[in-house]
């Protein structure tokens, strides 16, 4: 039997009211992941419910992790994959139903990169430059456009020859670019983050099929962070929950940050409104901070206007008070930083355990000139993150020419490294696939012989991703990447 003893009474009440609608007001540091990991675990140990029947909704890919890995712990054999976000459920939604929308399985899901990439190629084709428009304006304008979700049908419903037409006829350049872009997404069958929500919610919303095998599925959803989902998540949580009436959210409305991208906290101070039978269970124990800490911040969060009343109490003992310092610039604050850090130094604290927190990266600078300027030796934890490296998207990239072959990843790969496909050779296969309805890679299969790739090295190429293709799904992956990397001369 799953052991409870070691959890708090609202935590185990948390743990072992199951059925209905449950909203756990959780303060920060009180032991929310250990009351979620400990709910599942029960669900499935106490009441025998299978894993692949419970959704668990992260607001991140780290905070899924996380709680697979203490699952794991105790259920080592499991099927986790519904532990997972609201992207990840809707991939996994699509790679089984997007037959519903006649899209391919095979479908690509583009990141900020590929998004910026496209771009790039239409501002190219359509002879645009950031005098008439930038990349970062034209995806925010497009991701606007795209809100009304009312796009979804225009991508399924219309050819490429219609969505072209679009693009003609459209009477301003951020509409010509955005027609553009639909339609090199519905060219290779490629949805970028917000149309994996976006496509999801219309496939439960309009075929009835499918949307009752999903909600007979899922018998219990639980949702972490509530209290910055959007309106979209908000009714694939609903409808979701639909046929079981089984749904426990857990989070904090004074911890709301997402307000700036579309999140709204009145979905977790309504749920028992919205809710017939609701219950509430309040996680007030902080487990992290000294009882200092929690007073100030007490005394700051009560402020907030839109809130759930509670104040959270310590475990730990009493510490030091914490201290305040308002400077007038971010000189003057840089200045304070460093001789704080000199004088914890004299007093014995080794540079390696003094830590300097920042909201965001334009900060550091005048951090990091007055700590040069008084000789303190520091680490910088910031920089590119790991998938937006140039070698990993290049590698993906290549990985995609084996799978599908999308005209992104074969203008990422096709001269990566350097095989005399130029920009000449690239701007007449994009002509031949105009003319005659193909991807990129189709045209340069198509025109290998021909005199103007004789002298290049595509051949080289087609012959290794043509080689792969046709083994790939019989190799281990590493064995295929390695292959790749080593063929391609990368």
């Amino acid at each position: 039997m799953l052991e409870l003893n070691d959890l708090n009474r609202e935590q185990r009440q948390a743990v072992e009211t199951t059925e209905g609608y449950i909203r756990v007001v959780a303060g920060a540091g009180s032991g929310k992941t250990r009351t979620l990991t400990r709910r599942f675990l029960y669900l499935v140990e106490a009441l025998g419910i299978s894993t692949s029947a419970i959704l668990c909704v992260t607001f991140t890919n780290k905070a899924a992790a996380e709680m697979k890995k203490r699952i794991r712990q105790t259920l080592p054999d499991q099927d986790l994959a519904h532990i997972t976000t609201f992207h990840g459920f809707c991939m996994t939604l699509l790679k089984e139903d997007c037959h519903v929308l006649q899209y391919p399985s095979t479908f690509i899901v583009l990141d900020e990169e590929d998004k910026a990439g496209i771009l790039r190629n239409v501002f190219a084709d359509l002879g645009l430059t950031s005098r008439d428009l930038t990349v970062k304006d034209a995806i925010d304008y497009i991701g606007w456009r795209k809100g009304g979700r009312g796009y979804v049908k225009t991508l399924i419903d219309m050819d490429l020859d219609r969505l072209r037409q679009l693009e003609k006829d459209a009477s301003t350049v951020k509409d010509k670019v955005m027609y553009r872009y639909f339609y090199e997404q519905r060219k290779c069958y490629g949805l970028d983050f917000d149309d994996l929500v976006y496509f999801a919610l219309h496939i439960l919303q309009t075929d009835r099929e499918t949307r009752e095998k999903w909600q007979k599925r899922m018998e219990y959803i639980m949702v972490d962070e509530f209290q910055d989902i959007d309106k979209d998540q908000y009714e694939l949580a609903e409808i979701l929950s639909g046929y079981h009436k089984n749904l426990f959210v857990v989070g904090d409305p004074d911890q709301t940050i997402y307000t700036w991208r579309g999140a709204d906290v009145k979905f977790m101070l309504e749920f028992e409104s919205r809710h017939e039978g609701a219950k509430t269970v309040y996680l007030n124990q902080n487990y992290r901070s000294v009882p200092e800490i929690l007073q100030a911040s007490n005394a700051l969060i009560e402020k907030n206007r839109e809130r759930l009343p509670k104040q959270l109490t310590a475990v730990r003992p009493g510490g030091v008070k914490p201290l305040y310092f308002h400077a007038k610039t971010s000189e003057l604050e840089a200045d304070w930083i460093a001789e704080k850090i000199k004088r914890l130094v004299r007093e014995g604290i080794p540079h390696s355990k003094i830590g300097v927190l920042y909201r965001a990266h334009y900060v550091s600078r005048t951090v990091e000139e007055a700590l040069i300027r008084e000789k303190i030796p520091y680490v910088l934890y910031s920089g590119v993150e790991f998938y937006k490296r140039k070698e990993i998207k290049d590698v993906i990239c290549y990985l995609r020419m084996v799978y599908c072959g999308d005209d992104l990843a074969f203008l990422r790969t096709v001269n990566e490294p350097r095989r005399g496909v130029g920009r000449t050779r690239i701007a007449a296969l994009k002509e031949y696939a105009a003319l005659h309805r193909c991807s990129l890679y189709e045209a340069l299969l198509e025109n290998l012989d021909s005199d103007l790739f004789r002298r290049s090295r595509a051949k080289e190429y087609a012959r290794m991703i043509e080689k792969y293709r046709a083994i790939y799904d019989r190799m281990d992956l590493t064995d295929l990447l390695a292959g790749i990397l080593s063929e391609s001369g990368y």
